[in-house]
């Protein structure tokens, strides 16, 4: 007979079971649905299809290196076994107090199989798949002593029909595994910015709205007047610099060197990597923070703009008052835009201060960032195209548009070679929507051509 300790409860037409199991016992009990159920055909299905990056890549590393690691509880059903229940009032004729009798009556005692269950993972297959990988050793890493008998919640549901005919049990635990995954609602990203304790960058975006003179604002400090906390995107009108998702894109972009990507840092991008869920020693963490202040001191004296009001900085339909920089499109084009030129110019973190990046980045100056002027009219903001339409920021082949409009500026602070200049125009030229009649195309370009040469046209 298998038993164990449990509590009772009930939600709907579920009965179900809440028991404790140690990591080495979840690993040999408790199977992946592939493991046990043929499902040749979709109506046999009873998983989803399970992602083994994620289990090798990111849970794995979370249990070996994370010492606060802490599952939320896996749901299991189980199959067959002949399964009863008895209240402790009722085992042994245990002499409890009165009160605990009526507590815990009916809902704390013993879940018992007359014969060997099956378990199946409904909610928590990768977790278990973690689980068993480590506990096989056949994981890239080991955990550490005691492992094994730590101890995880664990859901068992029972279907009342378990006995029916057919197919109703495979049905029910199909509709269960529904009701678990589908209305479950993840963590959104700018939750994620604002818990997260481990990522480095979410740490430093936090801290730079905490404390730096232009993003910070006086009292509640999870709150300031320049970064929007909601969403990624950001509407005209509104009087917020940036979105905390775009700060935190812009921040990891800044630190990303070329030399730490060859230690290991991830690309700019890359949501989930085991990179992220180690905290760095707080000594590191404070020399990454120092550089970022350093960078966006350096942005924002060369680039005065971006202290100006944001309602004047987003507005397509008036010319002089809609600003690259106060869009997420240009805004994560800067950072990389900050990042090459200091990566080609040989700057070193550890060497340089901010006298070296001030002549570095000083060339971003002297460029135009209206919208309404060359090289962002008809590249990033496209026109008029039909009756009635309106200026918009450009949504069609937006990555080629932007990757154009970087190598332009490369081009015009002289960071790439003079001859591309017919290369570039033509890449350029292609990309211009709606495409203006040539006069408009050769005075656009002749524009640039005076950027590059400090004079008006």
């Amino acid at each position: 007979m298998k038993l164990y300790p449990a509590m009772r409860a009930k939600m709907g037409s579920w009965p179900y079971f809440i028991v404790r199991m140690r990591m080495r016992e979840i690993a040999k009990e408790v199977d992946l649905a592939e493991d046990l159920f043929e499902d040749n055909q979709l109506r046999d299905h009873m998983q989803r299809t399970r992602n083994k990056g994620r289990v090798e890549r990111d849970l794995v590393n979370y249990l070996v290196d994370q010492e606060d690691r802490l599952f939320s509880s896996i749901v299991v059903a189980a199959v067959g076994g002949s399964p009863s229940w008895q209240p402790v009032e009722e085992i042994d004729s245990v002499d409890a107090p009165t009160v605990f009798s009526q507590l815990f009556k009916g809902s704390v005692g013993a879940l018992m199989f007359a014969e060997e269950p099956q378990y199946y993972v409904l909610d928590g297959q990768h977790r278990v798949s973690a689980i068993k990988l480590l506990v096989a050793g056949e994981a890239p890493k080991t955990c550490e002593d005691g492992f094994l008998d730590e101890v995880l919640s664990v859901i068992v549901v029972l279907p009342e029909d378990r006995e029916g005919g057919g197919r109703t049990w495979r049905q029910r635990y199909r509709r269960l595994f529904t009701s678990l995954n589908r209305w479950a609602e993840r963590t959104d990203r700018d939750t994620n910015i604002i818990m997260d304790e481990d990522d480095r960058f979410a740490i430093l975006t936090r801290r730079l709205i905490s404390r730096h003179h232009f993003f910070s604002a006086a009292g509640r400090q999870k709150s300031s007047y320049r970064v929007l906390t909601k969403g990624r995107n950001i509407r005209s009108g509104a009087p917020h610099f940036t979105t905390l998702q775009i700060l935190y894109e812009m921040n990891q972009r800044l630190l990303t060197s070329a030399t730490r990507l060859q230690l290991g840092w991830p690309p700019p991008g890359r949501a989930r990597d085991p990179f992220l869920q180690q905290r760095p020693p707080e000594e590191e963490l404070e020399r990454n923070y120092e550089e970022l202040v350093r960078c966006w001191d350096v942005l924002i004296d060369l680039l005065p703009d971006l202290g100006t009001d944001p309602r004047t900085r987003r507005r397509h339909d008036v010319r002089g008052e809609d600003n690259v920089l106060f869009w997420p499109i240009g805004q994560v084009m800067l950072a990389d835009l900050v990042r090459e030129l200091l990566n080609r110019s040989g700057f070193d973190e550890s060497a340089h201060g901010k006298d070296e990046m001030v002549k570095t980045l000083q060339p971003l100056a002297g460029l135009n960032w209206d919208l309404h002027e060359a090289p962002w009219r008809y590249l990033l903001l496209t026109g008029p195209h039909d009756e009635g339409a309106r200026w918009r920021m450009r949504s069609e082949d937006r990555k080629k548009a932007v990757d154009c409009g970087k190598k332009l500026v490369l081009w015009l602070v002289g960071s790439e070679p003079a001859e591309t200049e017919k290369e570039l125009r033509t890449e350029w030229q292609s990309l211009l929507y709606p495409l203006p009649d040539e006069a408009k195309v050769t005075r656009c370009w002749a524009e640039l051509v005076a950027q590059l040469r400090g004079k008006d046209v």
